[in-house]
């Protein structure tokens, strides 16, 4: 056998070292180049994509057809928020009330038209205004109040599941004593517990209760609910828990002096131009003393409307005087102990709504109760029957009405001088007079817009 070389043996050693290092240096190389030519494509790319934007854009044609696409897009986007959008929470209301309706926990007229035949419809939104959702459906007024939310409080600690016709009956008692005072409220209560019984099967279910106490936790129901025995207010069509229905005035407002416009400024009776012949007019003052009636005492308390307004009060199609905004009517009794929870510093922090308020004691910095000498809501309507009525008056009325007018609004200078006894006896004067001399004049006018149609009987096949 032939002895290895050692010399030769390490020479190829190193032989092998230099040709695998270099071969190595070389792929690092190639490596490092291929990199940096990938690096550069997305720069040599985009440099392309604008060479080639550029060229289609020297056009004015495609220029035009570009600027046509994203108006086109904005356009179609605008349209599809607008279609699809919900402002007032259809969704979520019809969802949470429909779903409570199945569990039992609510109840209602409206709940099998709204849930199972899908009659009522809340896809017309009027507005959406806190916590309440106003639609239109047909020739009513659709409210609903949204859904609470999980963790949040709901009032119904004082109801709950099992209770009695007199458990319920005390705690409505309760609540009507705290908002109109420790008076007799047997007939509002027995009312209450027979339209809470919306299935009339003489039972109460936790349902009924529930959506009752929760209806009447809303001021506005409440105040709809208490006056439901007159005509001047609208009736009540239906509910569904919290959801309410009531009929639509079918004009919103009797005038609406604006004078902040140029128009109104060069014409300050433009507001007169379109209102209802004069026959029309009075038949709408009688409602409008008629509401004064009412609020005078019903519940055996009084009632004052905070925002008074003439956009508060409107009428039917058959002119029927009917009070479009009960939101600001309250009681005596809830308007004082609001008003006297109230801390003061000067008399222009006892208010309450636009027109009710009291004197400041400065001593304990506590608001009082409503004056005695407060400008009763009569004077207020004889203001709006002197914009409203006592113009273009037919000659045989036009010293009488505008008179007795005239005296019912000079009442209010009177007040600091008279008792609340006397004062009441004035306002009761002023009704009779302006009554009597509008009813004697419309009883011999032709009122043939007064006759509501009769629908004719439908035909037997």
């Amino acid at each position: 056998m032939k002895k290895i070389d050692g010399q030769n043996c390490s020479a190829r050693i190193q032989e092998y070292i230099q040709v695998m290092y270099s071969w190595s240096r070389r792929t690092s190389w190639s490596v490092r180049g291929i990199r940096m030519k990938l690096q550069h494509v997305p720069t040599q790319t985009c440099k392309a994509c604008i060479r080639c934007s550029m060229r289609v854009f020297e056009s004015e044609w495609t220029r035009y057809c570009f600027i046509f696409v994203i108006l086109s897009t904005v356009c179609c986007l605008l349209f599809g928020w607008v279609l699809f959008r919900d402002p007032c929470f259809e969704w979520e209301i019809r969802t949470s009330l429909c779903n409570d309706y199945q569990n039992g926990l609510i109840a209602g007229s409206l709940c099998y038209d709204l849930c199972i035949e899908d009659i009522v419809s809340l896809s017309s939104c009027i507005e959406q205004d806190g916590q309440h959702s106003v639609f239109k459906w047909e020739d009513q007024v659709i409210k609903a109040r949204l859904p609470e939310k999980e963790g949040s409080q709901s009032n119904t600690d004082s109801i709950w599941e099992g209770m009695t016709q007199t458990d319920f009956s005390n705690v409505i008692k309760n609540l009507f004593t705290r908002v109109l005072g420790n008076n007799d409220h047997s007939s509002l209560i027995k009312r209450a517990l027979s339209y809470a019984d919306f299935n009339r099967d003489g039972q109460l279910t936790y349902g009924e209760v529930n959506s009752l106490w929760q209806l009447l936790q809303i001021q506005e129901f409440q105040t709809l609910f208490i006056f439901q025995h007159n005509s001047v207010f609208p009736k009540i069509n239906g509910t569904c828990g919290s959801l309410y229905a009531y009929e639509a005035a079918y004009h919103q407002m009797l005038y609406s002096k604006n004078t902040s416009s140029y128009i109104d400024r060069a014409f300050p009776n433009r507001y007169r131009w379109h209102l209802p012949e004069f026959p029309k007019r009075m038949h709408i003052a009688l409602g409008l003393l008629e509401y004064v009636y009412t609020t005078m005492e019903t519940e055996n308390t009084k009632f004052y409307m905070c925002n008074f307004s003439p956009k508060n009060f409107g009428y039917t199609e058959y002119f029927e005087m009917k009070v479009s905004n009960v939101q600001g009517i309250i009681s005596e009794q809830f308007l004082n102990k609001t008003l006297q929870s109230k801390t003061c510093e000067t008399d222009a922090d006892c208010l309450y709504g636009d027109v009710c308020k009291s004197r400041c004691n400065k001593n304990i910095h506590r608001c009082s109760g409503v004056g005695v000498n407060y400008i009763p809501d009569l004077v207020k309507i004889c203001h709006i029957l002197q914009d409203y009525l006592v113009y273009n008056l037919p000659v045989k009325l036009k010293y009488t009405l505008s008179h007795v007018v005239a005296d019912c609004i000079r009442m209010a200078k009177k007040l600091h001088s008279k008792s609340a006894s006397m004062i009441l006896v004035d306002q009761n004067l002023a009704l009779d007079r302006l009554n009597q001399v509008l009813w004697n004049e419309l009883k011999y006018a032709e009122n043939k817009w007064l006759t509501k149609p009769t629908k004719k009987p439908s035909v037997m096949l």
